[in-house]
């Protein structure tokens, strides 16, 4: 009875003094991974994307646009290179990838816009909700150190991406202007319908914008043949007497 009591006692110890250690093993591994968890926070930030277009309404509006060769532009014409994918980064931050061109919307050093096959700092925006219900996207890393002016994605009036550097480009201009499309369909085929969204701060109210319906065709007038007139019929009165 002795033996098997200091047996169970003796389970019982191996079992808590594993515990600890793993709680200790577990303890120092976290602060070597800081870069591992800041991969693991933006993967899963993915799981939230929201798919849309990015309209700018200068010149004639125009789609934000990212090809394959990493080129970016906008279109008037809504098509696939124009069908973006938002996911969050972080608090305020968030990312822009091409659904078909599978690129990432970057900022160089120069303030100049491409795409990229991964995703790297230069990929980080800071999405601001402006009083007229259009977004801004701001550069995270690069920004005028001396000014401190942000540098912001831009298109110009012929659909040309616009140094973000530049000092024209700034904030209250229409050209940084962008407002999220959610599309109905995404194959490219033209904006059949689309549900208008005023990004963060949206009191959920949707105004849906579609086609005004086919106007149905005149009603045909009865043809005459030429050097003809229709045919008069003349009514007499009818008179009753007695």
């Amino acid at each position: 009875m002795r033996t098997g009591s200091t047996g169970g006692w003796s389970s019982m110890n191996v079992r808590l003094y594993l515990l600890a250690v793993a709680h200790l093993v577990a303890a120092a591994r976290r602060p070597g991974q800081a870069g591992e968890r800041e991969e693991e926070r933006e993967t899963e930030a993915r799981s939230g994307r929201t798919t849309c277009r990015l309209y700018c309404r200068v010149g004639i509006g125009f789609h934000l646009q990212i090809h394959p060769d990493g080129r970016v532009n906008g279109s008037h014409e809504a098509d696939r290179l124009s069908v973006l994918e938002l996911f969050a980064v972080s608090q305020g931050v968030i990312g822009i990838r091409g659904v078909y061109s599978n690129r990432f919307l970057a900022m160089n050093k120069k303030g100049r816009l491409h795409a990229t096959e991964s995703f790297t700092a230069d990929c980080k925006f800071r999405e601001r909700f402006q009083e007229n219900s259009y977004n801004t996207y701001a550069s995270v890393l690069h920004w005028n150190r001396r000014t401190g002016r942000q540098w912001f994605v831009a298109l110009n009036k012929r659909g040309k991406a616009k140094m973000g550097s530049s000092p024209r480009v700034k904030v209250q201009h229409v050209s940084t202007h962008f407002l999220p499309r959610v599309g109905e369909g995404d194959s490219g085929g033209g904006e059949r319908g689309f549900a208008v969204t005023g990004g963060k701060g949206d009191d959920g109210r949707r105004e849906t914008l579609h086609k005004p319906p086919p106007k149905a065709p005149p009603t045909p007038k009865p043809k005459v043949q030429e050097g003809t007139r229709p045919r008069q019929v003349k009514y007499w009165p009818k008179y009753r007497f007695g």
